[in-house]
């Protein structure tokens, strides 16, 4: 009893409840039951005071009530009336009022009813457990209310997700937990609305949702969103900004799902345009860096390595990739493999892009490569070159300049494995080199 009476939210109401539960000590079961219906219906003022800031049917309701209890008439069968007809609260809650009413009338009156402990025990508790460590009355209202200011333009004045998911967490402080099942099902459904701002507002706020990263919520997008609609093209862009935003979704959704968003991923890997950022969440740059935060380096590899190989090879050239490859050892050793084959394409457009983009990412690919991958890298550069590639002239007649890093870790690997070295030369580019020749020919260095 002192466990449930910590969850009690009004301070004035925890104080009844505490003195109902000390007459229930006190084996005075009449005066534990009386207290409690107090608490009780004081409380279901002070809340119905605070919904009717938003609805007009428990506005209405609560100024009559207060009146009749500041007339000092008996407010509670209208209360009890209204709350049920106007659907303020759940046929279920009350039907309890309706019975605690009875019990208390009877405990409170000369009418020969003697309250057990077991009676006093399931009143004390019901009405903490049913309506006093709830935030508000009726979660349907609530939820309805923030579904219909979606078409509001300004419901989320940015759209950064720390903003984003600032305004989601003060828009769902006054909900209980069982409110937000119907709240996910209804943002769902407006994620696909006609209404422009209907249909951004309410993927925000799913986004935000997934981004407080709370278990009871990250439970129900899986089972309200993701799984089953992973086979519906109209929320797979959604779908994607959920996992982007808290990667801990993908975790523990079932088989089906798992395949279904793999062909999902591989489809935004496919259609994503230059143009979108590759930290915007649902680019697939963004959902990988989110799934790497939750999964095993051998986990991303053995779901997703097709997915990879395809992102790797189309969208390479992303600081923020190569930063979230820094802790999977596994992982980059593909991405590197990727790299080095596009440095050396013989495809010229292959070999130019990968030039141009090189002196962008170079201090993110020096850190997560070796010393003999950035060797490689430069002879792959110095092959492409040599067929032809304008791109990779560039960089040879500039001595490398564009990429500081990788040519500091070559020149190491050049010092350091010279015999090496110079038959990978011999090998790629035909040509019969010392390190110290290579290294004055085709590096920008200083002794």
């Amino acid at each position: 009893m002192e466990e449930l009476l910590a969850t009690v939210i009004s301070g004035d109401v925890r104080d009844y409840m505490r003195e109902a539960m000390n007459c229930y000590m006190s084996s005075a079961y009449r005066g534990c039951i009386v207290l409690s219906y107090i608490a009780l219906f004081d409380d279901l003022l002070a809340k119905l005071a605070e919904l009717g800031k938003v609805n007009s049917d428990a506005r209405t309701t609560y100024q009559e009530a207060e009146k009749k209890k500041s007339d000092q008439e008996v407010f509670e069968s209208y209360l009890i009336d209204q709350l049920g007809s106007k659907n303020l609260l759940s046929s279920l809650d009350t039907a309890f009022l309706s019975t605690l009413r009875t019990l208390r009338n009877k405990s409170a009156h000369p009418s020969g009813h003697k309250p057990s402990p077991e009676e006093a025990r399931f009143i004390y508790f019901e009405v903490i457990n049913r309506f006093l460590s709830r935030p508000i009355l009726s979660t349907t209202q609530l939820v309805d209310e923030i579904i219909g200011r979606l078409k509001n333009k300004n419901f989320f004045p940015t759209s950064q997700i720390t903003d984003i998911s600032e305004v989601v967490e003060e828009e769902i402080e006054s909900l209980h937990n069982e409110a937000y099942p119907q709240l996910i099902v209804k943002l769902t459904k407006e994620s696909v609305a006609s209404d422009a701002d209907t249909k951004r507002n309410a993927g925000f706020f799913l986004t935000g949702l997934a981004y407080l990263d709370k278990p009871e919520i990250n439970d129900l997008l899986q089972k309200k969103v993701i799984q089953p609609k992973s086979d519906d093209a109209d929320y797979h862009h959604l779908i994607l900004r959920l996992v982007s935003s808290n990667g801990q979704l993908f975790k523990g959704i079932n088989k089906a799902s798992v395949t279904r968003f793999k062909n999902i991923f591989i489809e935004r890997i496919d259609s994503v345009k230059a143009t979108v950022s590759d930290t915007q969440f649902s680019h697939p740059i963004s959902v990988f860096v989110s799934l790497s935060k939750v999964l095993s380096d051998k986990e991303i590899l053995d779901i997703f390595k097709e997915e990879l190989e395809n992102l790797f090879n189309r969208k390479p050239y992303s600081n923020y990739l190569l930063d979230a490859l820094a802790d999977l050892p596994k992982t980059k050793v593909e991405y590197i493999e990727t790299i080095k084959k596009k440095a050396g394409s013989a495809t010229f457009d292959v070999a130019n892009a990968f030039a141009s983009s090189v002196g962008d990412i170079d201090e993110y690919l020096a850190a997560i490569t070796t010393d003999e991958d950035a060797f490689q890298i430069v002879v792959a550069v110095l092959e492409a070159a040599a067929w032809g590639a304008f791109g990779a002239q560039g960089l040879e007649k500039t001595k490398f300049s564009k990429t500081p890093n990788i040519n500091a870790k070559a020149i190491t690997y050049l010092n350091g494995n010279k015999r090496k070295s110079k038959a990978y030369i011999k090998e790629k580019l035909d040509i019969d080199v010392k390190a110290e020749k290579f290294i004055d020919d085709y590096f920008d260095h200083e002794e």
